[in-house]
C-alpha cells in the first residue's frame, strides 16, 4: 500500500469506544483507500478492486477496528496486505 496514514485520521474519526466493524468503518476505510489509490493508480475500477481485497484482508486480520487503527504503521509494510495486486484489465 502506498498510503495508510490518512486511513488511521478517516477511521479515528468513524472509532471510538467500539471495537468491531460496521458499515460506516468498513466505508471510511474503503473510501480512504480510493482516495488514495485513484492518486497512483489511475483507474478507478483497478483501485475499487484493489481497495477492496485491502479492506476485506485488514478486516479479517484486525477484527478489532480499534486494532486496525493502533496498527495502520504495520498494515501498511503487511506482506499479506501487500499482496493485493492493481488488476491489469484491458
Amino acid at each position: 500500500m502506498k498510503k495508510l496514514l490518512p486511513f488511521l485520521f478517516i477511521l479515528v474519526l468513524f472509532t471510538s469506544c467500539r471495537s468491531t466493524w460496521n458499515e460506516d468503518d468498513k466505508e471510511a476505510f474503503f473510501l480512504a483507500c480510493m482516495d488514495d489509490a485513484n492518486t497512483w493508480v489511475g483507474d478507478p475500477t483497478k483501485a475499487k478492486t484493489y481497495c477492496e481485497c485491502v479492506t476485506i484482508k485488514v478486516m479479517e486480520k484486525y477484527p478489532n477496528v480499534n486494532d486496525a487503527v493502533d496498527q495502520i504503521e504495520v498494515i501498511s509494510r503487511d506482506p499479506d496486505i501487500q499482496n493485493c495486486k492493481i488488476p491489469i484489465l484491458k
